[in-house]
């Protein structure tokens, strides 16, 4: 049976946040800062994800915002932690939705790991679960 993608009763907004430039990169004249890196601070259970990325500040001709990817807990522990990520890394779309699919079977619950590019002062970030059948 296909998903039903295409249903708005099937998807939950679960976490939205704005992020804002933390550093100025070191480059002389710059009209850009730094976001970095950042883990999502929360634990997500549906395999299916939609996330939408937008950009106040954001240039006309600017298409993409950066990359998320699935980040699981392990029982290696290495350097005290036990966070892994999948080698599999998502380009997302700016100011439209970008579908996300995860095997369901690697784990039960995940974290994401978002990285936006380097030119973006200011990121949100709405992510919304898939809940239909499947």
């Amino acid at each position: 049976m296909p998903l039903s993608l295409g249903n708005t009763a099937n998807w939950l907004l679960f976490y939205q946040e704005t992020f804002t430039q933390r550093y100025d990169l070191p480059v002389e004249n710059a009209d850009y800062g730094l976001i970095g890196q950042l883990v999502i601070p929360v634990l997500f259970d549906s395999h299916i994800l939609t996330v939408k990325a937008t950009s106040e500040n954001s240039k006309p001709m600017w298409k993409q915002l950066g990359f998320v990817k699935q980040k699981i807990r392990t029982g290696i522990v290495e350097g005290g932690t036990v966070d892994s990520f999948i080698n599999q890394r998502y380009l997302l779309s700016l100011n439209q939705p970008t579908l996300l699919i995860f095997n369901k079977d690697i784990a039960s619950t995940y974290a994401l790991w978002f990285r936006p590019f380097n030119w973006f002062k200011d990121v949100t970030l709405s992510i919304y679960e898939y809940t239909g059948t499947e």
